[in-house]
């Protein structure tokens, strides 16, 4: 039961939140557990906020667009965290996620730096609406062809 025990508080030590990590100071991965369940039945709408704000406001600035893309998705994760709407219907849910990924495509080419304007209006107007992944995708492979260009120019 030790050798388990110690598995699975290294699996918790690895994937944990940092500001959950005092709760790793526990004996055992099921004193974690309840302390953070404990931890996480509290008034989450500030936290909830707090990732919100910083999800709506990430620009892509100075970061490279794989950094970008990561933290954007990762402010993302967390705000799933928090929500409470669970479909009971299948047909309710699809359309749900559908129109969050929408959503997260819009806020991703918009927090694109200028220089992906042409790649935005591409990823906009394609036939069938693309999901986060493909116009992550179609944007790093309009970076990778810019970065083959520049060096074969030089």
């Amino acid at each position: 039961w030790l050798c388990e025990d110690a598995l699975v508080m290294s699996w918790l030590l690895n994937s944990i939140e940092p500001a959950l990590s005092p709760y790793m100071m526990m004996d055992s991965a099921k004193d974690v557990r309840e302390a953070i369940a404990q931890y996480s039945q509290g008034n989450n709408y500030a936290q909830a906020y707090e990732s919100s704000k910083q999800a709506r406001e990430t620009k892509q600035g100075e970061l490279s667009l794989a950094t970008y893309y990561s933290t954007i998705t990762h402010l993302w994760q967390q705000l799933d965290a928090y929500h409470t709407h669970r479909a009971s219907i299948p047909a309710e849910l699809v359309t749900y996620q559908k129109d969050t990924e929408k959503e997260r495509v819009y806020d991703f080419l918009a927090g694109l730096n200028s220089e992906y304007d042409q790649i935005r209006v591409q990823v906009l107007g394609k036939e069938s609406f693309p999901t986060l992944r493909e116009a992550y995708n179609l944007v790093q492979r309009e970076e990778t062809q810019r970065g083959s260009m520049l060096h074969s120019s030089t």
